[in-house]
């Protein structure tokens, strides 16, 4: 038996976005999900980790192959992962890239844009245990 009280509760559930994955594709649609969300008045954290550090890192860190991706969206008149990741900041989203996936990139906190925090793997689990974690 479902009660609507419930039911309301899950929909406003906020979403924890585990970015661990090279994929520019896979990594786009996190982040078209992430503004959806935010659009939506939920909750949204991003934790980067491993080469999904890259998600969060300045654009001058992109790589060729990124740029030439976000170059290809931007022909299609589709917005790009830098413009989302904007629009995902203006919305307040919690910004946080694992210390180890940064050891493991050799990227530095000084790569990151504004207002990432570097965290650990505990951190991200304390902040997000009542959120819906999606893996990406």
């Amino acid at each position: 038996m479902s009660h609507p009280e419930t039911e309301k509760a899950d929909t406003n559930r906020g979403l924890a976005f585990f970015l661990c994955d090279n994929d520019f594709n896979r990594l786009h649609s996190a982040f078209m999900l992430a503004a959806s969300a935010l659009a939506m008045n939920r909750k949204v954290i991003l934790f980067a980790t491993g080469l999904g550090t890259k998600t969060l890192c300045r654009e001058d860190r992109f790589d060729a192959a990124w740029q030439a991706a976000e170059a290809g969206l931007t022909a299609q008149g589709i917005a790009t992962m830098a413009t989302l990741r904007e629009m995902i900041v203006a919305m307040h989203a919690d910004l946080l890239v694992c210390e180890t996936g940064l050891r493991r990139t050799g990227l530095k906190a000084e790569d990151m844009i504004e207002g990432v925090k570097i965290v650990g793997i505990p951190t991200f689990l304390d902040l997000s245990h009542d959120y819906k974690v999606i893996t990406f």
